[in-house]
């Protein structure tokens, strides 16, 4: 067989190998379309009708071949092979493939791991006989802990705990190792990957879907200045009720990506199963989930099943992962306006007068000048309330650290209340804050950007609690001025930073912006204040919406 070496270049799957997996895949596709479970869950199972009961017998293959004008069929009505791809797309002689997962959740439980996807990714594409290239499937963890030293207050006091990374987010502004982590995303280092994976926490996805996108958003903006093509793998939790939330939240993402992002849709596949095919494990995925999830990778990636290879986990996963892929290319996944019940959601204002108030501590003055001078831009005019109810209130969400000068949650009085993390002394934070997005040890959860908004939603505040994460945007501001600092003196916020948060607080009360026209001199001052206010409209707009900002 000649083969075609230029990118993206497409192969006939035809070799005599195939020949008997391909009859077994296609009896198996074809007795899944007739067979029916009594223990099926509730979850619609409309996207495939081709599910399989792992106890069921398997096709042996040993009936005689039906034959069609290309010398190898099926029964009719099957599903018909596609048109195989090639994985090395960089056309390097490897095929190398990235999946990045964490081990860990920042609900405290399992996360979703890369690792038995990788070992089982890599025997499927070594079993395929398409493939004389080297394979080369690596995992990389999401999850790490750090300790590190802060100071906290006017005064600076000292300490030194466990800092946690959960989230893509975290995973690309952490500060030890971040530009060994970029380069490798993008192929500088001694691998040059084909395609990278991106998994994520499920607990992030389902409780705060816009953090999640924001994330994956960046990160598949940066593995696309290299050479591989970024994927978002669509996870799943225990709950298959959650199935169709997960779908909306990756599908929303990826539509809403920067570049261009296919879904692995892998949550999908697990849900079209039979209940005795969903194994169960301390680890998340299970076994059987990790060879799903690998499945429907390389689906996704050569446009053919797993089944034709010659590593047979029980071939009937294979065959699910393929429907579901085939599948969600034409299926619709998600319909009208994007709700967002989470601490990043939408406030849904409209008076052109909005009214605040706050307990009155010089971070939330400072705060007070960002809003003011964003408000001065805007169409809408921003007054202090003299009466209830009022638009919104805003405080510390630290409850480890003067409590009386926290938000207040009280619907009678304001409609929403913002809490933010409070910053951490100017004698560690500058980098002490770029390890603070996650989760930190100390005995409470919101001294974090995701720890404030992890509290809100244990603690029941929402619909009207929201999150300030004032170091996302700090990160952001700093990934675009590397000589910017989150301070203007040894305790308070940098005045372009106030100005960040006031209006990501402006574009989440109102969902408009009211940035002006880009300085030329991106050196300027001017143009460094213009860069933080954009990124407060832009990171609102994405965790409301789950799409790259109009702004």
């Amino acid at each position: 067989m000649t083969r075609k070496r230029s990118h993206g270049s497409k192969h006939l799957h035809k070799t005599t190998r195939l020949g008997l997996s391909i009859l077994l895949f296609g009896s198996l596709l074809h007795a899944c379309s007739n067979e029916t479970h009594s223990d099926e869950s509730s979850t619609d199972i409309s996207r495939n009708p081709n599910s399989t009961d792992a106890a069921s017998p398997s096709d042996t293959g040993n009936e005689p071949p039906l034959q069609d004008d290309a010398g190898v069929n099926a029964d009719a009505g099957e599903t018909p092979m596609a048109t195989y791809v090639h994985p090395d797309r960089n056309n390097n002689g490897q095929i190398n493939i990235l999946i990045l997962g964490t081990s860990s959740s920042l609900s405290g439980g399992p996360g979703f791991s890369a690792d038995q996807i990788a070992t089982e990714l890599k025997n499927i594409l070594e079993g395929d006989s398409e493939i004389v290239e080297t394979v080369n499937v690596v995992s990389e963890d999401i999850y790490a802990s750090k300790p590190v030293t802060f100071g906290l207050g006017g005064n600076g006091s000292e300490y030194t705990l466990p800092h946690y990374r959960h989230s893509l987010t975290q995973y690309l502004y952490w500060p030890e190792d971040a530009q060994a982590r970029v380069d490798n995303l993008q192929g500088k280092d001694a691998v040059e990957w084909d395609y990278v994976v991106i998994g994520a926490d499920p607990y992030i996805v389902s409780n705060m879907p816009g953090y999640f996108a924001l994330g994956a958003h960046k990160l598949s903006a940066k593995i696309s200045e290299g050479s591989a093509q970024p994927l978002l793998l669509m996870m799943w939790s225990d709950d298959l009720s959650k199935t169709e939330r997960f779908e909306e939240i990756v599908y929303r993402t990826a539509d809403g990506a920067p570049v261009e992002l296919p879904v692995v849709p892998a949550g999908l596949a697990w849900a079209e199963l039979s209940t005795n095919q969903r194994d169960s494990s301390q680890n998340h995925p299970s076994p059987n989930g990790a060879y799903l999830a690998a499945a429907s990778i390389y689906s996704q990636i050569t446009e053919t099943s797993a089944a034709n290879s010659s590593y047979q986990y029980p071939v009937e996963l294979a065959v699910v992962a393929f429907s579901a892929v085939n599948q969600a290319k034409t299926n619709n996944h998600y319909s009208g306006d994007f709700e967002n019940q989470s601490p990043f959601g939408r406030c849904k204002v409209e008076t052109s007068t909005l009214t605040y108030n706050h307990t009155g501590t010089s971070s939330e003055r400072g705060i007070l000048d960002g809003l003011n001078w964003i408000f001065n831009q805007a169409t809408e005019d921003l007054q202090r309330g003299n009466s209830s109810p009022m638009t919104f209130n805003y405080g510390r969400a630290n409850t480890n650290f003067e409590p009386n000068k926290r938000y207040k949650i009280d619907p009678t009085r304001f409609q929403y209340s913002f809490g933010f993390p409070m910053q951490d002394h100017g004698n560690h934070g500058d980098v002490s804050m770029l390890y603070g997005l996650d989760e930190r040890d100390g005995g409470v959860v919101n001294d974090t950007d995701l720890g404030v908004a992890r509290f809100m939603i244990e603690q029941s505040e929402l619909p009207h609690g929201r999150a300030i994460p004032i170091r996302t945007l700090y990160a952001q501001m700093k990934e675009a001025t590397p000589n910017q600092s989150a301070y203007r003196d040894a305790w308070h916020m940098h005045r372009d930073l106030d100005k960040s948060i006031g209006a990501f607080m402006y574009t989440l009360l109102t969902n408009k912006c009211s940035l002006g026209g880009e300085p030329s001199d991106s050196s300027s001052r001017e143009w460094r204040t213009w860069k933080a206010h954009k990124i407060g409209c832009d990171t609102a707009w994405t965790l409301m919406y789950l799409e790259k900002s109009p702004f």
